[in-house]
C-alpha cells in the first residue's frame, strides 16, 4: 500500500533520524574550515572580510582593439580617489599588476607599493609602460626619502613637448639646496668642438637654438703658443668665436652652450 506522508512517525524512527543529524553534525564540524566555506556576493558600504583571493577572468571578445578593460572603477567627486590598495603586512605588494606571462617571485614585490610589468610593444614607434600616469598637474609624482628612482639602461626619461617647457627640471627648495647631484659623466648635446684654419682668428658656428641671449664657453683644444680666445659673441640661429690673433697653425676650439 502507498505510504501516507503526513503519518505520525514511530518513537524509534524519531530517535534514529535524530542520530544521523548528530553525526552529521560531527562530521562537518571535523572538516577544514576551508572546505566549509561558501562563496558570498561582496557587500556595498561595508568591509569584505576574506582569506583566499577574489579575481576575475575576462576573455577579451576583440583582441587588438582599443578599450578592452576587465574592471573599470569610477568615481564622482573631486577628491574621491579610484582605487585605494593599502598592504598592513611585509614582504608583499598592495597592488601587482600586469600584462602578458611575467611570473613574480616573492622577493620582486617585498616591501613594493605597487608592482606593475608590461612587455615591450611590438609597434614599431611605440613604447609599452607598467605604470602610465596622466593628469593636467602631475601625472607621476613620487614623495619619500627618493622621490621617484629610476633603475635601468636609461634610468629616468623625460621629454619636453613642443612649445616650451622642460625634459626634466630640478628644483632646489631654497637657493641654498642643489637642485642637481651628478655622480659620473655628463654628456651634452650642444657641446662640440669646432676647427679654425690657419691664418683664421675666428669661426663662425651655426646652432639651431641658439639666441643673443644664450651663454656660451669656449677654450682652445690645442696647444697654441699665445693664442686664447678672446670672445665668444651669440646671435640669432649661431655664434662666432674669435681669438686674440691669427694662427700659424689650424686649432680646435671647444665650446658648451647654456640657454
Amino acid at each position: 500500500m502507498t505510504s501516507d506522508p503526513n503519518a505520525l512517525r514511530s518513537r524509534r524512527a524519531i530517535l534514529a533520524a535524530a542520530a544521523g543529524s548528530a553525526a552529521a553534525v560531527a562530521a562537518s564540524a571535523a572538516l577544514p574550515l576551508g572546505v566549509a566555506a561558501a562563496p558570498v556576493n561582496m557587500q556595498t558600504e561595508q568591509d569584505n572580510p576574506t582569506g583566499a583571493t577574489t579575481s576575475i577572468t575576462y576573455t577579451d571578445p576583440t583582441p587588438l582593439t582599443p578599450a578592452d578593460v576587465a574592471f573599470a572603477v569610477t568615481t564622482n567627486g573631486p577628491d574621491a580617489a579610484a582605487i585605494m590598495a593599502t598592504n598592513t603586512d611585509t614582504g608583499a605588494a598592495a597592488i601587482v599588476a600586469g600584462i602578458g606571462d611575467q611570473t613574480l617571485a616573492q622577493t620582486d614585490t617585498s616591501f613594493t607599493g605597487t608592482y606593475a610589468f608590461a612587455p615591450t610593444n611590438p609597434t614599431a614607434g611605440f613604447v609599452s609602460a607598467g605604470v602610465w600616469g596622466d593628469s593636467e598637474d602631475w601625472g607621476v609624482y613620487g614623495s619619500g626619502g627618493v622621490g621617484v628612482f629610476g633603475d635601468g639602461f636609461f634610468g629616468v626619461v623625460g621629454r619636453a613637448q613642443d612649445g616650451g617647457g622642460a625634459g626634466v627640471t630640478a628644483i632646489g627648495f631654497t637657493d641654498n639646496t642643489v637642485a642637481l647631484d651628478v655622480q659620473g659623466k655628463v654628456k651634452f648635446s650642444r657641446s662640440s668642438r669646432v676647427s679654425i684654419g690657419t691664418g683664421k682668428s675666428s669661426v663662425k658656428v651655426t646652432k639651431a637654438g641658439v639666441t643673443s641671449s644664450s651663454r656660451i664657453f669656449a677654450v682652445l683644444a690645442s696647444n697654441r703658443s699665445g693664442r686664447y680666445v678672446r670672445a665668444v659673441v651669440p646671435t640669432t640661429g649661431s655664434f662666432t668665436i674669435y681669438l686674440n690673433t691669427t694662427l700659424t697653425s689650424a686649432a680646435f676650439v671647444n665650446y658648451f652652450i647654456i640657454n
